[in-house]
């Protein structure tokens, strides 16, 4: 069997993806009442004071927060929450330091930084799910000191990331005189300064960083930049800025802050919303002095869209930055004011959602309860996976050491298969699947979000679930390729042939068993419509002209060796691994003779293998039959089983 080049099969299953990844439009979240519920309340002694939330790659949830055993030196710990409240702590002893931020990785680790660990001056830290955790940088100063912004992982595949001090004028001794800076470090730990700030550019960058889709990163400065006007006496050395710099370390600063018209002290760093704009947050300032939200393009055109009062929240400086949510609003939290608090400590932050035209609404203001049980001081928020919203606050719950909430904005809806057609073979779309080939699931509610699995692959090894959506079949857990609301794709398991239940998990719930056939053989041909996927071996289609606008085509001529591709043709020698992508090591050929027929002519079959590379894909190589000019059935054969009689093959001499 002839393999193929990679760069060639990646055009073709772009092709192939198309047809078995139908797209969908994620629906949007409708506006209901608010429901928030205390997930858990940190002890105290063993941890305490949640912040920088982060949802994963497997749908739950992951923070940083300090504890003390059983180790007194284990002084920060990694959590897992699921969004059920099950809460599972990864103690790092002979560690002393609390994480500042953390981002889960391509590689699925997970990185971070602590403003004062390892050393006084801060470190940046590798995380692995098997407790290993590395000190990857330790800042001296010279080169920055106290990093509490969030890293962000670019398309690179480095971190960036930086430090509210350090930098130019600083030294190991008196590091916290310098004005911060901006660096990059490698999954490896490679380190390097890409920009030091002077003052006038900015001083102590402290939010997180973003890259925006024009590969640059943004970001802003808690101060510096000389925009205040000459009331700001308290920050004589300018309100803060806005920066764009790109991987290279060149810099533009966009906006200068002036306290008194458009806040100042902006911590929390930049989201950018779909319209391509950046949206972030002032801690201070502003009309009424608590606080802004704000709008600047990537030109630097900044709006002001609105200003605190007290009463609707004061000072949004949490770990995380707004969320732009699948509504298509902003929702974050403020620190402080709203309406509730106890004694001594009155108004103790709020949950917003804001819109893009800048309409805000309170959703919660925070100590509602007695003494405070729902939580107090919000400093982070994540959407989930279904929809609602999760977060944390630095004090509060039952112990006064800080919790991890749920606020709930949508009433779950179970998933559900459709009962007659709802499982079927993911190339054919006939009822039934076949045993380590393509299916596809046809329901409502089947997924929060639509998603595919091309983060998710790590290693080779395909992903079980995305989103926290996971489909069983006969109690086996099948790989997922693609999740919408009334659609998922992926790879059945490898199982015996009989009468099997599926099921499809969603954060919402468990469906209803559906029963379908699964089978050894199902062969069956992607097509583009109702013509097969077909390549010549140059790896151009195989297909009449028209079938894409705008690219010319030639259907196969007779003698011609063109490749099929498809799924379901069963099992192979050697035998491929499951739940992973098939191997380059090996030809993975069919156990069983494949025949082809062409307009009922045969074909001669050249060889029947599944694709290095990718998962499920099947291709055969065949040499078209002596046929006069037409559309024909083309027909596959395997341990007894034919492919649909309905997909058709142009022939042109």
């Amino acid at each position: 069997m002839r393999r193929f080049g990679q760069v060639n099969r990646d055009r073709v299953w772009y092709k192939v993806s198309r047809a078995i990844l139908l797209c969908c439009l994620a629906a949007g979240i409708a506006a209901q009442a608010q429901t928030l519920t205390t997930l858990t309340s940190f002890s105290g002694t063993t941890s305490y004071s949640p912040c920088a939330l982060i949802r994963g790659n497997d749908g739950n949830f992951y923070g940083a927060s300090g504890g003390t055993a059983p180790n007194l030196d284990a002084l920060f710990n990694i959590f897992q929450i699921t969004p059920a409240g099950t809460v599972t702590y990864v103690v790092y002893g002979a560690v002393s330091f609390q994480a500042t931020s953390l981002l889960q990785g391509s590689d699925g680790s997970f990185y971070g930084t602590s403003k004062d660990g390892g050393n006084t001056n801060g470190m940046i830290f590798k995380a692995t799910p098997g407790k290993a955790l590395v000190v990857s940088h330790q800042f001296v100063g010279t080169d920055g000191a106290s990093p509490v912004g969030g890293m962000v992982q670019a398309t690179d595949g480095n971190f960036y990331g930086t430090t509210a001090a350090g930098g130019n004028g600083a030294t190991a001794a008196n590091f916290y005189i310098g004005p911060g800076v901006i660096f990059r470090t490698t999954p490896s730990g490679s380190f390097s300064v890409i920009y030091m700030f002077s003052g006038s550019d900015g001083y102590s960058p402290n939010g997180n960083l973003i890259q925006a889709t024009d590969g640059n990163l943004y970001g802003t400065t808690e101060s510096g930049g000389e925009g205040c006007n000459a009331s700001a006496a308290y920050m004589p050395s300018g309100c803060g800025t806005v920066f764009r710099i790109s991987t290279a370390g060149t810099l533009t600063t966009l906006h200068l802050f002036i306290a008194a018209v458009d806040g100042s002290a902006p911590l929390t760093g930049l989201v950018q919303a779909a319209d391509g704009n950046l949206y972030g947050t002032t801690s201070a300032g502003g009309p009424n002095g608590y606080g802004t939200v704000f709008r600047i393009t990537t030109a630097g055109a900044f709006t002001t869209l609105h200003s605190f009062t007290g009463t609707d929240g004061a000072v949004p400086n949490g770990a995380t930055p707004m969320v732009q949510a699948t509504d298509g609003n902003f929702y974050g939290t403020t620190y402080g004011q709203g309406k509730h608090g106890k004694t001594g400590q009155p108004n103790q932050g709020t949950i917003f959602k804001m819109t893009p035209s800048g309409t805000l609404t309170t959703l919660y203001s925070f100590c509602a309860q007695t003494n405070c049980a729902d939580g107090a001081y919000p400093n982070s928020l994540v959407q989930g996976s279904d929809g609602n919203f999760y977060g944390t606050t630095a004090e509060g719950g039952a112990n006064g050491a800080g919790t991890v909430f749920e606020l709930s904005l949508v009433s779950p809806t179970l998933p559900t298969i459709a009962t007659t057609g709802g499982v079927l073979n993911g190339a054919s779309f006939q009822p039934g699947i076949a045993a380590n080939s393509w299916f596809s699931i046809i329901g409502t509610n089947l997924a929060p979000q639509t998603d595919n699995w091309n983060n998710s692959i790590v290693d080779g090894n395909l992903p079980e679930g995305l989103d926290g959506v996971k489909v069983s079949v006969g109690g086996q857990p099948a790989y997922i390729a693609y999740i919408s609301s009334t659609q998922i794709n992926g790879i059945a398991p490898n199982v015996v042939a009989a009468s099997l239940p599926v099921t499809v998990t969603t954060p919402s719930g468990v469906s209803s068993a559906v029963t379908t056939d699964l089978a050894q053989f199902q062969p069956a041909f992607f097509a583009w419509g109702n013509y097969a996927v077909a390549t010549k071996l140059d790896y151009s289609y195989a297909v009449k002209n028209g079938t894409f606008p705008s690219l010319t085509t030639t259907p196969a001529q007779p003698g011609q060796v063109i490749v099929l591709w498809g799924t379901g043709f069963g099992p192979t020698t050697p035998s491929a691994p499951p739940g992973a992508v098939t191997p380059s090591t090996d030809i993975y050929s069919t156990a069983n003779p494949v025949t082809i027929t062409v307009g009922g002519i045969s074909a001669t079959v050249l060889g029947a293998a599944l694709t290095p590379g990718f998962a499920g894909l099947y291709q055969v190589a065949i040499q078209v039959p002596s046929l006069s000019n037409g559309d024909y059935p083309v027909v596959a054969s395997v341990g007894g089983v034919q492919s649909p009689a309905t997909t058709l093959l142009t022939v042109q001499q």
